[in-house]
């Protein structure tokens, strides 16, 4: 048994109407004039002003006519009296090799259960052993693949990688929160460009997706050599302080040299939104915008979701300047690996969703109100109330 919309159920609040007014009523009372009034007492003919409740099956059939509105207007629904696919078990596979191959014999026990299996990709195309659809599937806008599904769910499995970017960076909008099936194999990749640090010493990425200094003499993958120049656009010369601070910190732990010029550097750091947007230049904003930044565009404040203060005191700063600026000279580490808590994270259950299904008790929940109703006007009638 489940409730479209239980905060309706304030609506039993009146029935307290019809108990007021048999309350009133029998307060009320009706004159009788009989031959022996006249011989009694003018206390004994004194009328009686207590609250009495009068024809209780009146005010019993009242009572629950009011409940029976009430439960049509909160949707009763009986899973037992619903079609068998009114809330279908929905199964989406991200289109990738290693996944269907880890998760095929789940995919299979769906399909013989007779419940719907689709690929995560745009439009939502049903699910054929190794016939992937077409086209990048990360690249296409999820949330409107989610869009197609049914209103109402029993439970909806998502078969993915379990990487960072696998759905993308916005929250998404399903009708049920995700059981989520997450690949035990390790498919992460790498870049294996380096930046020349010098003559001898070049920056890359090793195989666990971390940064390293190595000396291997090869210039075949080489994307970028000597010092960055650096601009600088503020108007608070204690913020430039801090972020020389940042630099030198880089520079001793990976190397990375800067070098600062009036104008025109490869590293632009501001306050304000950069009127004009070179894509050959990385800019930093040091305060918090609410525009929609272009990629080279980077917000610290939004990135880390601290103040400016308070990433100067857990000492951010070098980090958060230090992973944009390999992954602009071309340098990506590793896809981050979410856990299932985190990648639950990213899906928000429609509650609206439940507004669009029909109550499937409606019906007899109208019938029931129309024989009440007409026993109650019976009643009422037979007893000239």
């Amino acid at each position: 048994m489940e409730f479209l919309q239980p905060i309706l159920f304030w609506g039993l609040l009146g029935i307290s109407i019809p108990i007021f007014i048999h309350l009133w009523n029998g307060r009320r009372g009706k004159v009788l004039d009989w031959a022996a009034m006249n011989w009694l007492s003018g206390q004994e003919s004194q009328s009686s002003r207590s609250f009495k409740l009068e024809q209780l099956l009146l005010l019993f059939l009242r009572i629950l006519i009011w409940a029976i509105l009430v439960l049509l207007a909160v949707g009763l629904w009986f899973d037992f009296l619903g079609k068998n696919d009114s809330k279908p078990i929905v199964h989406l596979v991200q289109p990738d090799t290693e996944v269907e191959s880890e998760f095929r014999f789940e995919i299979e026990q769906a399909l013989e259960k007779g419940e719907q299996v689709f690929w995560l990709a745009e439009g939502l195309p049903e699910y054929e052993v190794g016939q992937f659809p077409e086209g990048n599937w990360k690249e296409f806008e999820m949330q409107k693949a989610l869009d197609l599904l049914p209103n109402r769910l029993d439970s909806l499995h998502i078969y993915s990688l379990g990487l960072e970017n696998d759905f993308g960076s916005n929250l998404l909008f399903v009708p049920e929160i995700p059981v989520l099936h997450v690949s035990t194999l390790d498919k992460r990749s790498y870049s294996k460009a380096r930046i020349g640090l010098d003559s001898i010493r070049f920056l890359s990425v090793d195989k666990s997706g971390l940064l390293q200094l190595d000396s291997a003499e090869r210039t075949s993958d080489l994307i970028y050599s000597g010092s960055i120049e650096v601009s600088f656009s503020l108007k608070n010369q204690e913020n430039r302080a801090q972020l020389l601070a940042a630099f030198e910190a880089i520079n001793e732990i990976y190397g990375i040299s800067f070098t600062e010029v009036s104008e025109g550097g490869k590293l632009v750091l501001t306050d304000q939104f950069p009127e004009t947007n070179s894509k050959e230049k990385l800019y930093f904003l040091i305060e918090s915008s609410d525009r929609i930044l272009p990629q080279n565009v980077i917000n610290l404040e939004n990135q880390s979701g601290l103040t400016w203060e308070e990433m100067i005191e857990k000492g951010l700063l070098p980090e958060l300047i230090l992973e944009p600026l390999v992954d602009f000279l071309g340098i990506h580490p590793k896809e981050k690996r979410l856990t299932i808590h985190q990648l639950e994270q990213r899906f928000i259950q429609i509650s609206e969703s439940k507004m669009a299904a029909l109550p499937n008790t409606a019906i007899l929940l109208l019938i029931l109100f129309l024989i009440l109703f007409g026993l109650e006007r019976y009643y009422a009638y037979r007893l000239n109330l």
